[in-house]
């Protein structure tokens, strides 16, 4: 039987305000030279400290996307790679020793790999993409954050996304805060802009292929 992470799609597509983003299955061993890059950028590293050989990494995320509590995926804006998620079971992960869990929670880390989109607002979009992601293709009622709570920028932005700080958790390499977004509270919000995206995808033109 599949794992709640396993059930989830491999692409997911959503569009705001005219712009493409979406989530895609991590291709191995074909995306560990763009991932590599990504972990040696110096914005990426004191966060992930995944800045380890290309050969090391390879047999990283050979043993990651053999776990099934997880999903690894590469984010894209309008065509283009541009960063990575790992989808994760909140209670099935070591963050489940920390909070009191439900079954079907899921939560998300991110990274933005390409700088190229620093300061292009995609980061707002980019969250609401992997919330509806979830919502959309899982039981979950919540979903669950950790980040480093020293990381003021982020708990700026999640907030505003209906991502509400629970309490700060000891962990071994950080002080967390804990963050919950409810479902109900979400869809309350932001449930217009998964229809207005669900609209521009029934509008795109349908691809024609030709045989020759």
């Amino acid at each position: 039987m599949k794992t709640i992470s396993q059930q989830l799609p491999d692409y997911f597509e959503y569009y705001e305000e005219g712009t493409q983003y979406y989530v895609r299955q991590v291709q191995y061993p074909q995306d560990i030279a763009l991932l590599h890059q990504w972990m040696h950028e110096p914005h990426v590293i004191p966060q992930w400290q995944l800045n380890k050989s290309e050969l090391d990494l390879q047999v990283y995320f050979d043993k990651m996307l053999a776990d099934d509590h997880q999903r690894l995926l590469i984010v894209g804006v309008d065509g283009q790679d541009v960063g990575y998620t790992e989808i994760y079971e909140g209670k099935r992960d070591r963050l489940g020793r920390y909070y009191d869990g439900d079954d079907n929670d899921l939560g998300w880390h991110l990274l933005f790999g390409d700088k190229s989109v620093f300061g292009k607002g995609f980061l707002r979009p980019t969250i609401r993409l992997l919330s509806f992601y979830i919502f959309e293709h899982s039981q979950a009622k919540k979903i669950v954050g950790e980040p480093d709570h020293t990381v003021k920028p982020y708990a700026a932005v999640v907030e505003d996304l209906c991502y509400d700080a629970q309490g700060l958790i000891p962990m071994p390499e950080k002080t967390a805060m804990l963050y919950y977004c409810f479902r109900k509270t979400f869809y309350n919000k932001f449930g217009e802009y998964y229809q207005q995206s669900q609209q521009q995808l029934a509008d795109q033109p349908a691809t024609i292929l030709s045989v020759t």
